[in-house]
């Protein structure tokens, strides 16, 4: 697993609408560094369920937004650690303090190990997800060495 993983900025993500096979391939093209290889990653049926329930909005004629997509990525990578009531519920109190686009911005600020100044839930959950997998990786360390 790479210890630096470069998450896009909002303004990196596609401008364009995406239809739901082309938002699976980029969500779990940006998430892969931190799905295990047991994690088969963002599926169809996932996102259905994400908006049946409210956690991600219905998309615009079959196509997905910007929004959209940086609510999955989020989603995607902190579903290896926390529940997606967990994450529903921590995405919809921020929702309230800032917009979407600030919102995932300090996500992938921290992500991305920059310096600046973001919320300290976003920090937490973040921080969360990078022990949880530099723990996974340091046990495959062990275990090939055990191994040899």
């Amino acid at each position: 697993m790479n210890t630096f993983i470069s998450y896009p900025k909002w303004e990196q993500l596609p401008n364009i609408d995406l239809y739901l096979d082309q938002v699976l391939l980029y969500v779990n093209q940006v998430c892969s560094p931190y799905l295990s290889p047991n994690d088969k990653g963002l599926t169809a049926s996932m996102v259905n369920n994400y908006v049946k329930h409210g956690y991600v909005p219905k998309p615009n004629k079959k196509k997905y937004q910007r929004q959209q997509i940086a609510r999955l990525i989020a989603i995607t990578t902190l579903k290896t650690v926390f529940s997606i009531q967990e994450i529903a519920n921590t995405l919809n109190s921020l929702r309230d303090q800032k917009e979407s686009a600030l919102l995932y911005d300090d996500f992938v600020a921290f992500m991305n190990e920059e310096t600046m100044t973001i919320s300290p839930i976003i920090i937490s959950s973040c921080q969360t997800v990078k022990l949880y997998h530099q723990t996974l990786n340091l046990i495959s360390i062990q275990e090939e060495q055990d191994e040899s």
